[in-house]
């Protein structure tokens, strides 16, 4: 399922805006969404790897800990 979550979001038009183009319009919307929790783009990042951080909660307490 989460090969198919991670294909999914290579293939999104709207995440392929926010890694490209991240602070146009759009591309700042998908990543506030991303924030929020996407399980679409958490199944990208640990499938493909990625720079993008899933959620600014989870950035923070991985620092801490």
């Amino acid at each position: 399922m989460k090969k198919l979550l991670a294909r999914w979001s290579r293939i999104c038009p709207g995440c392929n805006i926010g890694r490209k183009y991240p602070d146009s319009f759009i591309g700042r919307r998908v990543r506030n969404h991303w924030e929020k929790g996407c399980h679409s783009h958490n199944a990208y990042v640990e499938v493909y790897g990625g720079d993008e951080p899933t959620s600014k909660e989870n950035e923070g307490e991985s620092d801490e800990n």
